[in-house]
């Protein structure tokens, strides 16, 4: 096969093969390439367009317009954000006639098979422009029914998260909707995503709202609720070049309290107030706690120095937003401690008040639309994302932080991890809110061992820097999931089920993987035996089905639908196994029951892998076809596995395998990583088939794709402390 690039260009010709330099240089150009930006908030009406479990949007326009007659028009817009040019599978279901617009042009007419069976899933695959991509759907009610549902065909790992268009709207999340008796929007006038609103031929919903930009006015969200009491936050900032005094100046019509940058600096029963403040030059945050009286709920508030009055605006970052307060109640009483414990004003919280005995959540709310909340969407490829590749990538990471002794690193991994984390419990509640997450999919769906293991591994790992509590919460979720709800055969193997997909009732060796690292590291942190039992055994059942003797190799997958494995040795699906076998034969105790067993197997794999490396040093895609495409992560994993078993002495015959592990370092630095630390020849995240064809043609690598980058800083690790354990 050709190199993946010429050898001057190989990281090996700028800087050698030493570790730390090469994985220095892959760490750095990770985060470079993927920088801490988090999740992005903004405005939301919970009158937009619920979502369905699957995740796409249940555009039913019948109970929103209810005034509308057989043969009227209803329609639907929204935006979605591609940062490169992409495809994507759409799935629609027809309540009545629907056409899609994308970007100004006909996407898709539905039939007269999609208008008359709502359960009729049709798939369409859309190509995305970079930047901003425009869906507008024309709608014809019927005595069927008034509308669609539209969305990702698999929300959970591609979401399509739809954005307001319209220059008044601009940030805010969701669809807008409209109808009308006869069809304003014919083809050559649609409208465009900058287009003003109030100039559109129809009106459109939610509805946006009016009102002062800085009044604090609570009854615009919650109403007249006297007796009750509610938060508001804002911020400001000033000016100069050191402390001045400063007043906070209002009106409140009942009880107020008022806190900047957290500190109480005023409590009044009402009427006219000012508080005296000595504050310092830059951003502060406004937090004021009003009671509603029978007639007004209004806060009127001004900060001035005495010669400057501030300008009040919404606090952090919160798109959509016109207004200078968000809103949180309403509560029964007052005080921090009606709120739990934690960390306040915050974003990152799920907010909980006793109503009548039972806790009700509460989060931010804005009065810049009918029913308006603050949501947090994940917007961004991989950072704050859970999903397995990046546990792997996150793993390598953190272990690259701490051969380096880099604390930036070590914290870039942990912010990673606690984005998910800190608002795991909101995710839940978002979920319930607004029919489908927009931030932790795999956390919150949780239905198969991708969304547990990978991930959940390299958090507790991360445990031992962090001692975050909500990280154990979380694995204790994962924990009840793999060892009480996964599917199993009735041997206690992990399967998948899968009914009505490709993949029914089938066995993969990548599940080791996504399995029993967390086993193994769950069992360290909580003493549970269960767990690292329960990995021991899985390994020794897998091998059951997917050990082919003959080469002391493994399957990639074992379909019960045909009781036969497919025979055809994925290079990463077998990396998957021997690496998981050392995680796990690091931490099982000597005395345990299933080690020798394992320790056999772990020889046995090695012995078969070792026969099969290519004479560049590097391991093949389909381990036996040397035709097939050097595969960058296998060959990650199989000299990570045989570093560790050379220097932890599981290994009959060590030499041998610390010559191959060094073989394959010096491969991937020649052929794998060029001078810029970019990974090259990583498959993409593969499927399965009992065709070698497949592998070998279909299922490409990718550059710096995330199932290879942390593999490669871990194999370097690995490969660097069995060679100080010769000194």
């Amino acid at each position: 096969m050709s190199n993946y690039f010429p050898l001057e260009e190989s990281i090996y010709d700028r800087q050698g093969s030493s570790v730390r330099k090469v994985i220095e240089t892959i760490a750095n150009q990770y985060v470079a390439a993927t920088p801490p930006n988090g999740f992005t908030f903004r405005t939301l009406s919970t009158d937009s367009f619920k979502q369905l479990e699957d995740g796409r949007y249940d555009m039913n326009l019948g109970p929103k317009f209810p005034e509308r007659q057989l043969g009227e028009y209803g329609y639907a817009c929204a935006l979605v954000y591609s940062e490169e040019g992409s495809e994507i599978e759409l799935s629609l279901s027809c309540y009545g006639p629907v056409r899609i617009y994308l970007n100004g042009g006909l996407f898709y007419k539905s039939t007269v098979a999609d208008d008359v069976n709502i359960l009729n899933q049709r798939s369409l695959q859309a190509q995305l422009k970079k930047g901003w991509n425009l869906f507008f759907l024309k709608m014809i009610k019927t005595s069927s029914g008034f509308g669609c549902v539209f969305g990702s065909s698999n929300y959970k790992w591609f979401p399509l998260h739809a954005l307001s268009p319209f220059t008044e709207r601009t940030g805010s999340g969701g669809w807008v909707y409209s109808s009308s008796e006869t069809d304003l929007y014919p083809e050559e006038t649609l409208p465009s995503a900058a287009s003003l609103e109030k100039d559109l031929p129809s009106v459109w919903h939610p509805r946006l709202s009016g009102g002062s930009k800085q009044d604090c006015d609570f009854s615009s969200v919650f109403g007249i609720l006297p007796g009750q009491s509610a938060y508001a936050w804002s911020s400001f900032t000033t000016n100069g070049h050191q402390a001045v005094p400063c007043t906070i100046s209002g009106e409140a019509p009942g009880p107020v309290q008022i806190w900047v940058d957290e500190k109480l600096v005023l409590e009044a029963k009402g009427g006219r107030f000012d508080a005296a403040v000595s504050l310092s030059p830059g951003e502060h945050t406004l937090l004021l706690l009003s009671t509603c009286t029978e007639a007004d709920w209004n806060v009127s508030i001004s900060v001035s120095d005495g010669v400057t009055a501030y300008p009040l605006n919404a606090p952090q970052q919160i798109k959509g937003v016109r207004q200078s307060w968000i809103f949180l109640g309403p509560i029964e009483s007052s005080g921090y401690a009606e709120l739990g414990p934690g960390p306040f004003p915050t974003l990152y919280r799920l907010f909980e008040v006793k109503d009548t005995g039972e806790a009700k959540p509460l989060y931010w709310r804005t009065p810049a639309i009918t029913n308006g909340y603050i949501r947090p969407y994940l917007e961004n490829e991989r950072f704050a994302r859970w999903n397995y590749p990046l546990g792997v990538t996150l793993y390598g990471l953190l272990q690259a932080g701490r051969t380096l002794e880099r604390a930036d690193l070590r914290n870039y991994v942990n912010t990673h991890i606690s984005e998910c984390t800190r608002l795991y419990p909101y995710s839940l509640w978002d979920r319930k809110q607004y029919g489908a997450p927009a931030i932790n999919h795999q956390l919150v769906e949780l239905n198969m061992l991708d969304d547990c293991g990978s991930f959940g591994s390299a958090m507790l790992e991360a445990y031992e820097d962090t001692r975050d509590e909500s990280y154990l919460q979380i694995a204790n979720t994962l924990a009840d999931y793999i060892m009480n709800k996964q599917e199993r055969r009735a041997d206690g193997a992990f399967y998948r089920l899968r009914p009505g997909e490709y993949q029914e009732n089938t066995l993969w060796a990548d599940d080791l993987y996504m399995s029993t690292p967390f086993l193994t590291r769950y069992y360290k942190h909580t003493g549970n035996e269960a767990a690292i039992t329960d990995a021991a055994k899985q390994f020794l059942l897998f091998k059951k089905y997917l050990y082919m003797p003959e080469q002391q190799i493994l399957s990639h997958v074992y379909d019960f639908k045909y009781k036969t494995p497919t025979y055809v040795p994925w290079g990463r699906g077998n990396g998957w196994v021997i690496f998981s076998l050392s995680e796990l034969l690091a931490v099982l105790p000597e005395s345990h029951e299933h080690r020798k067993e394992l320790i056999n197997l772990f020889d046995e794999l090695a012995s078969g892998y070792l026969k099969l490396q290519g004479d560049n040093g590097l391991w093949h895609q389909v381990l036996t076809d040397p035709s097939s495409y050097e595969e960058t992560s296998c060959t990650a994993m199989f000299a990570y596995a045989f570093s560790r078993g050379v220097r932890l002495g599981w290994l009959q015959d060590p030499a041998s395998y610390a010559s191959s592990a060094s073989r394959a370092w010096e491969g991937l630095t020649k052929h794998s990583i060029d001078h810029k630390g970019n990974v090259y020849g990583v498959c993409r995240g593969s499927g399965y088939s009992f065709s070698a064809d497949y592998y070998r043609n279909e299922l490409n690598w990718l550059l710096n794709d995330t199932h290879g980058i942390g593999i490669v800083i871990l194999c370097g690790v690995e490969y660097e402390k069995m060679l100080a354990s010769f000194t």
